[in-house]
Formats: structure tokens, C-alpha cells, sequence
């Protein structure tokens, strides 16, 4: 009767440190950078995003068979800004 008490009073103890969980927060922190180019059509276009914390900033850039360049800017909380860099522009 007795080793059937420690029996379960140990399989108590061990369900008990199975459940145990750790739970942390994470720091976002990182940045990537890609970009695709068809030589075929002349289009290009990159995308940079970087993430520290709550500060979040993009920046898009295409370029187009005219050979215009276009560039987005975004950051978090922000409007986003385009700018046009080329030839033909008014």
C-alpha cells in the first residue's frame, strides 16, 4: 500500500514539473532584403524592409521598361511617400 502512494505521489511530481512552461518575449529585431529582375521585359524590383521594435521602416523600387524609377518609402505609423526618378516626368 505504501510504495503505491509514492508511486503516485511521484507521478504527481513529474506531471506537475511536465507542465512547467516558459513563457518570454522575443525582441523583434531583423531585416531583409530582396529584389527580382526580368531581362526579358526590363522590369526591376526590390523590396528592403528593417525591424527594431515597434519601428518599422520599407522601402519598394521598381524599375520599368522607360526606364523610370520609382521608389516607396514606408514607415510604421506613417503615410506611405512615392517617389519618381527618370525621364518623361512632369
Amino acid at each position: 500500500m505504501m510504495s503505491k502512494v509514492v508511486i503516485m505521489l511521484a507521478l504527481l511530481v513529474a506531471f506537475a514539473c511536465a507542465i512547467h512552461t516558459v513563457d518570454y518575449y522575443a525582441y523583434p529585431k531583423y531585416e531583409l532584403k530582396y529584389g527580382v529582375e526580368d531581362p526579358h521585359t526590363g522590369d526591376r524590383k526590390e523590396r528592403v524592409e528593417l525591424r527594431d521594435g515597434d519601428l518599422v521602416k520599407q522601402e519598394y523600387t521598381w524599375g520599368e521598361k522607360d526606364r523610370i524609377v520609382k521608389v516607396a518609402k514606408v514607415d510604421a505609423h506613417d503615410v506611405p511617400v512615392q517617389i519618381s526618378i527618370g525621364k518623361g516626368l512632369y
